[in-house]
Order: C-alpha cells, then structure tokens, then sequence
C-alpha cells in the first residue's frame, strides 16, 4: 500500500504529555489530521513538531464525532484511526507498505500491546481480535484501526451518540454493510498511558463485555448509546 494513500485521524483532548512521543513513531509523509477539544499546549506542540502534511482542527466534540469529522476532511482512500496515547511500532508502516487489501476489505484491526505494564491484558486481548476476526466478530480497538474511506460511507458513518465502544461498533456496522473486516497481528502500536486500567483491570474488563453486548443482541442497547456508565470518570 501507497502510504500517501493513507490519512491518519487522532482525536485529542489535553494530550500534551503523550503527543510529541505519538509523532515521531509517525512517518513524515503520513498525512495527519488532528481534532483538538482540548485546552492544553497539545496544539501548539503538533505545530512545532509536526509542521509538515498536517491539519489541526480545533473543535470542541466528543470521540465519534471527532473520528466522523476527521473523515469528512480527509482526502484519501484509507483512514488510520489511532489515538495520542499510543506509538506506532518501529516496522508498521513497512508492514502496511507491503500490505496489499482484496477489493471487498473494509477495515482492518491491528494489535494494541504495551512495551511496559499490563502486557498479559494486552496480550490477550489481541488475541481475542484475531479470534472475533475467525468467527466474524470483530473486536476493535480506536488506537489501531484502518478503514476504507468509502466503507465508512456504506456503514452511515460513527454514530455520535456511542461515546465508548465506538471503534467495535464500526466494525460490526462496515461488517453489515457488506465488508471484509481482517486483522493484521503484525501492525502493532504500543500504549504509553494505562490509566483506565489503572482504575481496575477487572473494572474495565466487565464494562466493556457488558455493553458490547448489549450492542450485539439489542437488550438495553439504548442505555448504552445514552451513556458511558462512567467510564471516562477519573
């Protein structure tokens, strides 16, 4: 793949301690758009590190809405969904350089580990997405996910009401519309910043099992597109 066919999409909110390590794992010719709800220096830090192939949009919005509007303003066939807090392994972009997608993918989900603490929780759970991708449920993670432009389309887009589990649920939607959603174990990025498991391993576990199924079988789904149920409290 042409990485000039690719456009990164980072939606970000007072990043400024993770994203200078986030943009040197990032290839200069990998253009990058970024969405600032933030008050912070992040901004400021984007333009001085990064000056080059990048767009700062500056609006006050919340995760879904952020990655749609991230689509909307770019212009190439690929979208490179990923977060601030993660780096992108020293061989993913030679991996996605020599990877080349069927017509019918849609998506595809790369690995989410970490080089320091909770190694076994990441571990296991990229292999959960390589399992989900065989059984045709895809698991996925918003730091690590590549879309075809025109797949997103199809899939009506994130739905900004679903402020957690929004990068799952694209992929089950993509996947309804009639798209191949793979998993490539080798396009890996790290997370630098745990501080949602920091709150509790088992906490975040049992949250994310229990709303995304209830997203899969519809049994309280609208409570789970009226709130996070406490997620994002620190």
């Amino acid at each position: 793949m042409d990485l000039k066919n690719i456009t990164a999409i980072v939606p970000v909110k007072n990043e400024e301690r993770n994203i200078i390590a986030f943009l040197k794992s990032l290839p200069p010719a990998v253009r990058l758009i970024v969405i600032d709800s933030g008050t912070d220096r992040t901004r400021s830090l984007i333009r001085i590190t990064r000056s080059n192939h990048t767009e700062v949009i500056v609006r006050d919005c919340n995760i879904p809405e952020a990655r749609q509007l991230g689509a909307e303003a770019a212009t190439t066939r690929w979208l490179l969904y990923t977060d601030a807090d993660i780096r992108f392994a020293d061989d993913y972009f030679e991996h996605l350089r020599n990877w080349l997608p069927d017509s019918r993918t849609g998506a595809v989900m790369g690995a989410k580990l970490s080089l320091d603490k909770y190694r076994l929780y990441y571990r296991l759970y990229a292999w959960s997405m390589g399992l989900g991708a065989r059984v045709r449920l895809p698991l996925g993670s918003g730091s690590n996910m590549l879309i075809r432009k025109e797949a997103l389309k199809d899939a009506g887009g994130f739905d900004p009401r679903l402020t957690v589990n929004e990068d799952t649920y694209i992929f089950w939607q993509i996947q309804k519309a009639g798209w191949r959603v793979r998993y490539e174990k080798n396009l890996k990025v790290y997370e630098t910043d745990h501080r949602r498991l920091e709150q509790g391993v088992w906490r975040k576990y049992r949250h994310s099992v229990s709303r995304l199924f209830r997203l899969y079988t519809g049994w309280g789904k609208e409570r789970v597109f009226k709130d996070d149920q406490g997620y994002w409290t620190q």
